[in-house]
């Protein structure tokens, strides 16, 4: 004898009763059901609407009876969405019949369930229609619907009211929540189930419920003025789901939030109105999509009734009494209409007028002060002009209004987010006060005795020092706002309670606080460079965290609160701290570790603590001092040509490095021991032989000190007319020597030496391949442009722009040559003439004075340049080149500082060279030549300094400015205490600024940053 249930995985099971089937009754008809919660009755009310469910009588629904076989097999029929045939009279069951009185209506459902296999009977040929169904069984069924029978079989339980095949099922039920345990933790599963449990169980089921096959839109219908609900029959990816709604042809903007298998559309713009919308579902991949479309009717909105939302009849005398008025839209929604929409009916001399708030509540506002307490009579008619809508009432005059309760509405807030946690978020919520009659008391602003901005107190029930609050009315509703700030960023997670008061009102809120980019802990870095002894800083990376663990950015780290929380220590500081977190500068966010010692294998330790309330960290790292700074090898970055024409030139750039491999700039003695001292000497000794036409712009000397910074600038060979007597050529060499006490310089490393040597042979021509161009002169991007403050001086021109020979947006045309070698042969740009194959596409010129071509897109398009050149033995060559012209926008593809710190001598030579006209007509620095700016185009130009600031019209670069130190007084307090930058790039600094960090930022998001000291 079976006393279970079988269901049917595979069948294609759709918990659709809950749609559109109404019969009616909802869980207000029944008395046994009035008590539910409002949760449960929703429940209640999407089965009996949907016809699963039906009382046992017609005022009572059965709660807590138990349920038989026959009322499972409707339930399990319909949920399944199995066929019924509802005209069948005879059952393959020999128990079940048509004429059974009280279980006979379950014929046709127990008929489907046997054809579809979901059950084979009680016993032999019987059903066994009056039978209970146990708790154990009805877990059973469940768990089989969500199609999680594999899942319960692979379970255990333990529970000793549950038989043992159907502990794995029940134990996922109530993982699920499908169904509840009983109050001893019991599930007493071989108990009856009750009617109640069958409809939660099965309502929960149909939550979780997925069913098979492809994802279909079911319905579609207006659930408010300005929002629709979209069904669908199984849960879709809420990211890729997109929604469309459309009146005829028209496309109305929503916005849609997608929750399991619900969409909700909220109009943006306007309201549904009368007539016929589609919703059409996209985003999803189209092989898992059916049903993409879902027709509604829609109506204009209405107003369906109009209540006075407080039941009392007395207003406060006052000249400005506030009454609630709610007008109720067919959704059941406030009504979306203006005050305009309504007409108000009373005495004269009340003024009564209808005011809309904020929220979308409308306030009756009345003046009762003319009339006498105790006998005075107010009558209103509200009445709303489309719907023919309308209320009344006779007010009775009372006395002056008092606050005796307050309302606190939800709280919003700032930037979207459900908390608060740095300086310069809210939380805001608005307070409605409310007399002693009920009805709303109006906001009262200033100062004065009644004010509600000083009378309104906010309690924290909690210490947080960082909070506070303002009231105020922004919104002009008559209703106060109180908005609760931080005055700085916090460090903990938490949710403070408050008490609002105002006279004898009172009213409890909660706001919840997230930690801000605080730091509570500390952590210092390791450095990437030796400390070496005689060294006069280095500087140590500093890391924080906030209270979840996420790293603090730069900017954070160098707030003023978190300067003050994060405490810095080292070994070399004395009566002067010697370690300092940096706030600006190139190495803002880092210690500055200065007073160094100057012997060898000494221990510099640099310690970062945080010691607050709520946290507590401490972090040290050691760092060995190493033997004073010594020069090793030099670093070739710019090796000339071994070869050289007659006229041409050839640059070369040397450095010298130390021990460490790093570039030294300064040579410093020794004691011989690797301490500072004066018993070693270190220089850089330079000699230049240089025969015939070919000489080397570099010195013969020796550098020592500080002055080996000069060594490393750029020198050339160059060669002028060639001697016919003597070998045209040129070395330099290069060695490192120490000198110990008084003896001689002698050479510690290998010289270097580079040679050049004029070209005697035939060497081979060609001309480097040219970049594509921009239609320079024929697209519309270009124009005239004021780049500075002199209107009739500072401006680039169209003319300037489309010459070959004063644009930026021309390209060289480059001759290069090789010896029999291979080698590259330095030699000077001898082009006699250019052409261009189509000058509609490309336009050329020759710079006459120097001998170089330049080359100018016109418009998309191909040509081909013809070039004519003198080679090293005056013969002219002729080659060829192709070149490319695209119409694509000029934007920017890169943007660097090339001067990434400014010293205060590098400001104060540029304040000079602003004054006297040297650079611009500005006085004041300017940002592109100070940073020495460096922009590039999709195009691969570079426009550097000056030419950034002429070209910035393409560009649109702004400079923002951050991290500013002052002597004294407070950043931004005034002009002195400030620095600004004008669109031209020019820099304001104030008297009292010592230094500030410049940010470029493009129109296409790069930036670049530039830290300046000032003297």
């Amino acid at each position: 004898m079976k006393k279970s249930l079988s269901v049917i995985l595979s069948t294609a099971m759709a918990l659709s009763m809950f749609s559109s089937v109404a019969f009616g009754k909802t869980s207000a008809d029944f008395t046994d059901l009035k008590d539910l919660d409002a949760a449960t009755k929703a429940k209640f009310d999407a089965l009996i609407s949907a016809g699963i469910f039906e009382g046992t009588t017609d005022t009572t629904f059965g709660l807590k009876e138990e349920m038989n076989r026959a009322q499972f097999a409707k339930v399990a029929a319909l949920i399944t969405s199995l066929e019924i045939n509802k005209d069948l009279k005879t059952s393959s069951f020999s128990d079940v019949k048509s004429d059974d009185a009280a279980n006979g209506y379950a014929l046709p459902y127990i008929e489907a369930l046997k054809t579809a296999g979901v059950t084979d009977g009680y016993g032999e040929g019987t059903y066994n229609p009056a039978g209970k169904v146990t708790k154990e069984q009805l877990a059973t069924f469940l768990v089989r619907v969500l199609g999680k029978d594999a899942e319960a079989k692979a379970k255990t339980g333990t529970d000793t009211t549950v038989s043992g095949w159907a502990q794995g099922y029940v134990a996922l039920a109530l993982e699920l929540k499908l169904l509840p345990a009983g109050a001893d933790g019991k599930f007493g599963g071989q108990a009856n189930a009750t009617r109640d449990l069958l409809l939660t169980g099965a309502y929960e089921a149909k939550a979780q419920y997925v069913s098979p096959g492809k994802v279909s839109v079911t319905a579609a219908k207006a659930t408010g003025a300005k929002k629709v609900e979209v069904t669908l029959n199984k849960p879709v990816d809420k990211d890729k789901a997109k929604f469309e709604l459309k009146k005829g042809s028209v496309v109305v903007a929503v916005d849609a939030v997608v929750d399991n298998k619900t969409a909700t559309l909220t109009l943006k713009d306007t309201k549904l109105t009368d007539g016929t919308y589609t919703v059409t579902l996209s985003g999803l991949d189209a092989a898992t999509v059916d049903k993409t479309t879902a027709e509604f009717k829609a109506e204009n909105e209405k107003v369906t009734k109009i209540d006075f939302a407080n039941a009392s009849d007395t207003v406060a005398q006052s000249a400005n009494v506030r009454v609630k008025v709610k007008a109720t839209n067919q959704y059941g929604e406030n009504a979306s209409f203006s005050s305009g929409a309504y007409t108000v009916y009373s005495d004269a001399s009340s003024n009564a007028q209808l005011l809309k708030t904020a929220s979308g509540e409308l306030l009756l506002k009345l003046n009762t002060s003319g009339y006498t307490a105790g006998t005075g009579l107010v009558p209103v008619n509200i009445y709303d002009n489309e719907n023919h809508v309308s209320v009344s009432k006779t007010f009775k005059v009372g006395t002056a209004p008092f606050i005796s309760k307050m309302e606190i509405s939800e709280i919003k807030y700032s930037n979207g987010k459900d908390s608060i946690g740095t300086k310069g978020e809210t939380a805001t919520f608005d307070l409605t006060n409310y007399d002693q009659y009920g009805n709303v008391v109006a906001f009262v602003g200033g100062t004065g005795t009644n004010s509600d901005v000083t009378n309104t107190r906010v309690v924290f029930n909690g210490y947080e020092p960082a909070l506070d609050y303002e009231v105020a009315d922004s919104n002009s509703d008559d209703i106060a706002d109180v908005k609760i700030f931080l005055k700085n960023n916090i460090d903990k997670t938490a949710e403070i309670s408050f008490t609002v008061y105002n006279q004898a009102g009172s009213g409890t809120g909660k706001v919840k606080l997230a930690a801000g980019k605080v730091a509570t802990k500390v952590e210092v870095g390791d450095i990437s460079t030796q400390v070496a002894a005689g060294d006069t800083e280095f500087y140590v990376p500093i890391t924080a965290y906030d209270a979840a663990g996420n790293v603090l950015s730069v900017d954070d780290l160098v707030s003023n609160q978190n300067v003050g929380r994060i405490k810095i220590s080292s070994s070399t500081d004395g009566t002067v701290d010697y370690s300092v977190l940096q706030t600006s500068g190139e190495h803002r966010g880092q210690v500055k570790v200065s007073n160094l010692p100057t012997t060898s294998k000494s221990i510099v330790s640099v310690t970062a603590y945080i010691a607050e309330p709520n946290a507590s960290s401490n972090d040290t790292a050691t760092f060995t001092v190493g033997d004073v700074r010594v020069p090793e090898s030099f670093k070739v970055v710019t090796d000339p040509a071994k070869k050289i024409a007659e006229g041409a030139e050839s640059a070369f750039e040397i450095h010298v490095y130390d021990q460490y491999g790093k570039k030294l700039e300064n040579l410093k003695s020794t004691d011989g021991n690797g301490n500072l001292g004066t018993a070693v000497k270190y220089q850089v000794a330079v000699s230049t032989a240089v025969y015939g036409g070919v000489t080397v712009t570099a010195p013969s000397t020796t550098y020592t000190g500080p002055a080996v910074a000069t060594f490393d600038n750029e020198y050339k060979f160059v060669y002028g007319t060639a001697s016919t007597t003597t070998a045209n050529s040129g070395q330099i060499t290069v060695s490192i020597q120490k000198q110990i006490g008084t003896g001689a310089w002698n050479d510690i490393t290998s010289p270097l030496t580079k040679k050049i040597e004029a070209v005697t042979g035939d060497l081979t021509y060609s001309i480097n391949n040219v970049d594509k161009l921009v239609n320079a002169i024929d697209t519309s991007s270009v124009s005239d442009y004021v780049y500075d403050t002199n209107t009739t001086v500072d401006i680039l021109t169209v003319a300037q722009q489309e010459a070959p020979l004063t644009s930026k947006f021309d390209k060289q045309v480059k001759i290069t040559a090789t010896d029999s070698a291979g080698n590259t042969v330095a030699i000077p740009q001898t082009i006699q003439a250019l052409y261009s194959s189509n000058p509609v596409v490309a336009k050329t010129d020759i710079d006459t004075a120097t001998g170089k071509g330049y080359v100018i897109g016109n418009k998309k398009g191909t040509a081909t340049l013809n070039v004519s050149f003198l080679n090293n033995k005056n013969e002219t060559v002729q080659k060829t080149v192709n070149v490319s012209v695209q119409d694509d926008v000029l934007t920017s593809t890169a943007v660097v500082a090339g001067n990434t710190t400014r010293s205060a001598a590098d400001w104060t030579a540029a304040v000079t060279a602003a004054t006297n006209g040297t650079e611009g007509t500005d006085t004041k620095p300017n940002a592109f030549r100070l940073m020495n700016l460096k922009v590039t185009d999709n195009y691969g130009v570079t426009f550097e300094g000056f030419d950034a600031q002429k070209y910035n019209y393409l560009f649109g670069v702004v400079f923002t400015v951050k991290a500013i130190a002052v002597d004294s007084g407070t950043v931004g307090s005034d002009a002195a205490h400030n620095v600004t930058v004008d669109k031209f790039g020019n820099i304001t600094a104030g008297a009292n600024v010592d230094g500030f960090d410049i940010i470029a930022t493009t129109a296409t998001g790069l930036s670049a940053t530039t830290s300046v000291t000032l003297p």
